[in-house]
């Protein structure tokens, strides 16, 4: 007797809880790309702002 094949499968350890299906939880706990680029824009807006600020500052120091 053949049996189908089971349609889901026995882990010993997995993160993904009962009842919710791999892609799913895949698709919840993924990194949206787009969050890394608001970040790394947001951090270069940031250098871009304040390096006039620190440069003016440098430049306004009397030598010693």
């Amino acid at each position: 007797m053949i049996e189908g094949l089971p349609n889901s499968f026995q882990y010993e350890h997995c993160d993904v809880p009962d009842g919710v299906a791999l892609t799913d939880w895949q698709r919840r706990t993924a990194r949206p790309e787009h969050r890394r680029a608001q970040l790394t824009g947001g951090f270069l807006a940031a250098v871009a702002t304040l390096a006039p600020i620190v440069l003016s500052m440098r430049g306004t120091r009397t030598p010693r």
